[in-house]
């Protein structure tokens, strides 16, 4: 028997500067993409929907979550990483983004560093497979905490992946008890 996850990406969410990024929405075209990614899963036997508590995460899975007529169970360590105590400009941001994949241990003021995500992910992705065993789950999240993740699984997953994580983006991991079996990217 396994278990498999599917890490769904949050669809496109409208940026803005110094908004809290803990409720920031969709985009239009984020939106439209829900439905692509409802409509993967449709013919699918999912058996639980977790999200991310972050606005964008719970958005792109919500419409699986009610197609299936599941409840969604969300988890505070499925939330992408906090960057700073203070807001960082595009090139701030870039330079941020690029020091910190070089070095997981890198963090700004009040942020964490990707060791502290990845930790922190794993621990509640273990804690999942071992409460789910042999289901097949969606989880919704963000493209930091899935590359994190799954640069704990192989290193090919680097700052290089990260970027051609797309929004959305699905992800297939698959486990045996707690061994994973295989990592597949699913085109949406």
């Amino acid at each position: 028997m396994k278990t498999n996850i599917y890490f769904v990406r949050h669809a496109e969410s409208n940026y803005v500067p110094k908004d809290d990024d803990f409720y920031r929405p969709l985009s239009e075209k984020g939106k439209n993409d829900v439905k692509r990614v409802t409509d993967f899963f449709k013919d699918l036997n999912i058996t639980r929907v977790l999200s991310s508590p972050y606005i964008r995460a719970v958005h792109t899975v919500e419409g699986v979550s009610k197609d299936k007529n599941l409840d969604m169970e969300i988890i505070e360590d499925f939330k992408e990483r906090k960057v700073a105590n203070r807001y960082l400009n595009d090139e701030e941001f870039r330079n941020f983004v690029k020091h910190q994949w070089n070095d997981f241990d890198y963090c700004l003021e009040g942020g964490e560093s990707l060791n502290q995500v990845q930790e922190r992910g794993i621990r509640a992705l273990n804690k999942i497979i071992r409460k789910y065993h042999n289901e097949n789950i969606i989880v919704g999240t963000h493209g930091t905490w899935l590359g994190v993740i799954l640069n704990y699984f192989d290193e090919k997953y680097d700052y290089n992946f990260w970027k051609t994580i797309k929004m959305p983006d699905i992800v297939l991991l698959s486990f045996e008890n707690e061994n994973l079996k295989f990592i597949k990217q699913i085109e949406v």
